[in-house]
């Protein structure tokens, strides 16, 4: 085949994959640019029935595999039947694939930096693409028997991207499974009893058993997973199947993986290795799924009833009470929500699960338990919208996937001194620079050497972006300051409105009395006066006070928003630019492939690994450099002073705000006081109309003819504009009011007056008495 390189408007690009009897070529159109992927049967006569078989079977099966996740055939253009005749001895059926231009997945997992894992959004990805397709070969009663890194692809999506796509750097991908050369159609109580697929992720029954069932696939699809969260198989990994397989055997149920320690002592072990990349309670949950998974009973495999039980149950009975249950597990766990957070303080991620229940409050008390911060000294920001978040917002409006919430300590942005969490191999390699290392050990070495690096870099990332999105936050945090202030400042000029009424009748009210007083005159209704005229003096006190403290808060925070406005970024360029982390990065991903390159040599000899270890020292220094020299920044400065700044503000707006509704009610108390007492005086001076008469016309009386609403009603009063508000609408009622009263008063005493004069006229003519 490797003679045909054109048939019709086809032109043959290169070899994808060549298998044991099967070759796949991508071939494109020249016109369409369209791709596909050939797979055709390079053998011949020479093929036993068997395999005629299984090739035959492989094509029916894919053809009528209809799932996002399993590599999709298209049609055969009829031209490639003639034109690769000569590249198909065998006559057989040629396969026509989607091309998935991805790649597979072991050349992911053979990348240096996913030596110790892929990160946590892309094994979610994975693991719920591949579960979907598992599960649809297994309702059809398909067994995939060679489930493995090779035979998962990655399928590159152009534009439409659907939501049920994972992340491969900035590319939409879809993850999907290929080769079904070694599946088998069978049921959960069926057995097959041949040994197909790579050695390594062979479930152990078909290596010790004459029979296997679809159960296979679970502890194949549990190996892999695994993989992908570590980097490596979980199971002794530098032996070969025949040697590790015993140890497994005598695994309890709760344990996931086995390694060989350093001075080569065999131990088992419930979690998952500590280098990987992803949350803790991503961790936990694959832990519990794993242990199903990983069962070595395969009747057990992959159900809800736990291997090692005491009672003396046959695995058949046991069976009977049990269903399967490994996807729904997976299905759930990769469902569950887990929010993500970056301590600033601290320097570490920090994960947590939760649910429509759990309210930020309760996620600041599970904080707590980790950093050891109080609550009320720290500050949760989201980085969709820079807003800090209330302890009683639903922490689920705040989950994604995609984005981080980054914690803030009020009293202190970083830790004097943080130590960081290096890995034991690392550690060891610190301590002890000239020992000599031998393969496994070494290996284990480079690979945690490299992830060290890896992690201080996705660390120092993330305190860098902590500081944009603190200094975006205040930013955020000085608007709605603003916007909080001018309330407070409407509400002080309406009070301020308010006062001023108050004060013309309070300063007429004492100019009358004092003129009272200095006549003697009516002195005996005017003592509730004084009570109402000393409480408006405090109260007007109380406003300047507060007026001039308002004006002093204006002008700070003004400043402060300036400031917070002041962009960081140059200043956090400059700093990224001048100390980071890409020469010790550059130097551990060569000494890494520089040791993987050499790996064949280095298996059979001991060998000082002085490269890594420098990179290691070089690592910790750059660490400590960096975080001495960023507590001394300008930006850092300047973020921790907004900080405080606006946070004492914030009191003081909010202590204004009450302040200022408290002095709304004195006023409006002192007001009604005084109109009380007037109305009090006024009823006491209509009860004793006899010395009307005698009281002075400015407190009982007025010009009735010339008396208009709006009017002076003497000249003691000042008159008032039209620039009445509409919260002095009531006052002005109740001085119309009054003036009708004081016209009904003045008609009373006039007709007092006139029948007083009339008693005192004589109507009959009583001399007849005296006469008698």
């Amino acid at each position: 085949m490797d003679d045909i390189v054109f048939v019709g408007d086809w032109i043959k690009e290169r070899e994808l994959g060549k298998g044991s009897f099967g070759t796949v070529v991508l071939w494109k159109h020249k016109r369409t640019d369209e791709k596909l992927a050939i797979k055709t049967c390079q053998w011949g006569d020479e093929m036993t029935a068997k395999h005629r078989e299984r090739w035959t079977k492989e094509v029916e099966m894919l053809q009528d595999c209809k799932n996002a996740n399993i590599v999709a055939t298209k049609e055969l253009p009829p031209e490639f039947v003639t034109g690769l005749e000569r590249a198909n001895p065998s006559g057989l059926p040629i396969l026509c694939m989607e091309y998935c231009s991805g790649g597979d997945l072991r050349q992911v997992l053979n990348k240096p930096e996913s030596c110790a894992g892929l990160k946590e959004q892309q094994i979610r990805q994975i693991l719920s693409d591949i579960r979907n397709a598992m599960e649809f070969l297994h309702l059809s009663k398909i067994t995939h028997r060679d489930l493995k890194p090779e035979n998962i692809v990655m399928h590159v999506l152009d534009s439409v991207q659907p939501a049920n796509v994972g992340v491969q750097g900035q590319r939409k991908v879809i993850y999907k499974l290929i080769d079904l050369g070694y599946a088998k159609e069978i049921d959960s109580n069926s057995v097959c009893a041949s040994l197909v697929g790579t050695l390594q992720y062979l479930a152990p029954e078909i290596i010790y058993s004459k029979s296997y069932s679809n159960s296979v696939d679970f502890w194949s699809f549990g190996l892999v997973a695994f993989e992908l969260i570590c980097g490596t198989r979980p199971f002794l990994p530098f032996m070969a199947p025949v040697q590790w397989m015993p140890y497994v055997k005598k695994k309890a149920h709760e344990d996931i993986c086995i390694y060989e320690t350093f001075h080569g002592d065999i131990q088992n072990s419930t979690e998952i290795f500590p280098e990987n990349y992803i949350s803790k309670p991503f961790k936990t949950l694959l832990e519990q799924w794993l242990r199903i998974a990983l069962e070595w009973d395969p009747k057990l495999r992959g159900r809800d009833t736990p291997s090692r039980v005491t009672f003396n149950i046959p695995s058949e009975q046991k069976v009977a009470t049990s269903k399967i249950v490994v996807f729904d597990v997976l299905k759930k766990v990769l469902t569950q929500r887990i929010i993500k957070i970056f301590s600033m303080a601290t320097l570490s991620h920090i994960a947590y699960e939760i649910d429509e229940s759990t309210t930020i409050a309760i996620l600041k008390s599970q904080i707590y338990n980790d950093t050891k911060i109080p609550t009320s000294e720290q500050i949760l920001v989201t980085q969709m919208n820079f807003m800090e978040l209330r302890d009683d917002d639903c922490a689920v409006k705040y989950w994604n996937e995609d984005t981080m919430l980054y914690l803030y300590n009020k009293t202190n942005l970083i830790k004097d001194y943080v130590e960081p969490t290096v890995p034991i191999a690392v550690q060891r390699c610190l301590e002890h620079p000239k020992a000599l290392y031998n393969f496994k050990n070494s290996y284990d070495l480079y690979k945690s050497g490299l992830y060290f690096v890896m992690s201080q870099m996705e660390l120092y990332d993330s305190l860098i972006n902590g500081f944009f999105v603190r200094a975006e936050s205040l930013k955020y945090e000085g608007k709605q300051l603003l916007l909080k202030h001018n309330s407070v400042d409407k509400d002080i000029a309406s009070l301020l409105a308010k006062q001023e009424i108050l004060k013309q009748l309070v300063d007429t009210g004492k100019e009358h009395i004092k003129h009272l007083r200095e006549t003697s005159t009516g002195t005996n209704l005017l003592g509730g006066f004084d009570k109402t005229f000393k409480d408006s003096d405090d109260i007007t006190e109380r406003i300047n006070k507060l007026q001039t403290a308002w004006s002093q808060l204006t002008v700070r925070l003004q400043s402060a928003t300036r400031r917070s406005n002041e962009v960081i970024t140059i200043e956090l360029s400059n700093f990224v630019t001048k100390f980071n982390y890409q020469v010790v990065y550059s130097n551990a991903y060569k000494a890494y492939l520089s040791y993987k390159k050499a790996e064949s040599m280095n298996r059979g000899r001991e060998k000082q690994c002085q490269d890594i270890v420098k990179v290691c020292y070089d690592c910790l220094k750059l660490r400590s450099k960096i975080l001495q020299e960023i507590r001394s920044q300008a930006f850092v400065m300047k973020l921790m002073d907004l900080s405080t700044e606006f946070a004492k503000i914030g009191d003081i707006v909010s202590h204004a705000s009450d302040n200022t509704n408290k002095l709304v009610n004195d006023l409006n108390l002192v007001l009604k006081e005084l109109t009380d007492c007037t109305w009090s005086t006024i009823s006491l001076v209509v009860k004793d109309a006899a010395g009307l008469s005698e009281v002075p016309y400015s407190v009982v009386s007025f010009e009735k003819k010339d008396f208009k609403i709006g009017e002076p009603v003497s000249n003691h009063c000042i008159k008032m504009t039209n620039q009445v508000k509409e919260e002095d609408e009531a006052f002005k009622s109740l001085i119309e009011e009054s003036m009708k009263l004081r016209k009904s008063q003045i008609n009373l005493s006039l007709k007092l007056n006139s029948q007083k004069e009339l008693l005192h006229k004589s109507f009959y003519d009583f001399s007849f008495l005296d006469e008698a």
